[in-house]
């Protein structure tokens, strides 16, 4: 997606084509807020009502490198907007099932259920909360495209700690769990400590910063960027800069999350950490890289599962 370097204003490349433009009967903010954990939706601004701050005038989303606008204006007395009828939104996307198990797990009701067509495509119907529906389809061949993705090695590197996982979750939600701030407070810190704060721009180049809390009070800053993000694969992620590509003064590391499917349903993890040297390597595992990251992970593969049963 082409980087907007003001986020209140939608980029050219989100302000052309078709655009759908839906009436929320007071919802649209709402609604712009459950499409980021849905469908992974990167928030292009707002416009409240100057006299009704709670109501939007305008909001705009962008889905996969396609957008939404949202109003509450014009349907006023409208306290639903209702179904779009003869109308749905159509996402054309090369990891149907994988975009379907986010959208569930974040609260999407099934209207008919992803699986191959008499024609060749994957596809299923969702509703949304808001009483709009959204069709999955994945052609035909980014089936055998993914596939082949999928049976490709992980590349490595010199000075690199690696940890690999099954997670008895889909792959969606997985992803849901490393970049929705509010999963990834409930996981990412072994116990006792806890991750207080998640501040993701998720696009790269977008920031990336946290803060970690300890039993004793201690307080652990973390800024850094995005470099690579990978809708439900791959996330890459460094401290060497931060937002706006300053360099910091000492960079530790690299982070590279991969995801892939398991037979059983479950998703891979192959968790990487980067160094630019052998000392930064072992300065990073003599501070129990591998222990600390293994009881995270158990706690990642509780919250993932906790959203499994959710959905029922």
């Amino acid at each position: 997606m082409t980087e907007n370097p003001d986020p209140d204003r939608p980029t050219a490349g989100n302000m052309k084509g078709v655009i759908p433009y839906i009436g929320y009967g007071g919802r649209a903010g709402e609604a712009a807020d459950f499409y980021v954990r849905a469908f992974g939706a990167q928030d292009l601004g707002r416009m409240p009502d100057p006299e009704r701050p709670a109501r939007m005038m305008h909001a705009q989303v962008a889905i996969n490198d396609g957008s939404l606008m949202l109003t509450d204006m014009g349907c006023e007395e409208t306290v639903d907007p209702g179904p779009l009828g003869r109308a749905h939104m159509q996402l054309v996307v090369d990891d149907g099932k994988a975009w379907w198990d986010r959208a569930v797990s974040a609260g999407c009701r099934i209207v008919k259920p992803y699986e191959r067509q008499f024609w060749g495509d994957d596809w299923g119907l969702l509703e949304d909360p808001f009483e709009i529906q959204w069709a999955v389809l994945q052609p035909g061949e980014a089936a055998l495209e993914r596939a082949a993705q999928a049976s490709a090695p992980v590349a490595r590197v010199a000075h690199e700690l690696t940890l690999t996982r099954e997670i008895a979750a889909p792959r969606g939600i997985v992803w849901r769990c490393w970049t929705e701030p509010d999963l990834i407070r409930q996981w990412f810190c072994p116990k006792p400590w806890s991750l207080v704060e998640a501040d993701f721009d998720l696009r790269a180049g977008g920031r990336m910063n946290t803060r970690m809390a300890g039993p004793d009070g201690e307080n652990i800053e973390g800024r850094g960027i995005w470099l690579e993000v990978a809708p439900m694969r791959r996330l890459v992620f460094t401290d060497a800069f931060t937002e706006g590509c300053v360099p910091t003064p000492e960079p530790f590391m690299t982070g590279v999350v991969a995801l892939s499917d398991m037979p059983d349903g479950g998703t891979c993890l192959i968790w990487s950490a980067r160094h630019a040297g052998a000392e930064a390597m072992e300065r990073h595992r003599s501070m129990g890289w591998e222990q600390g990251w293994n009881a995270a992970v158990d706690q990642l593969d509780e919250t993932a599962r906790s959203l499994v049963a959710k959905t029922g």
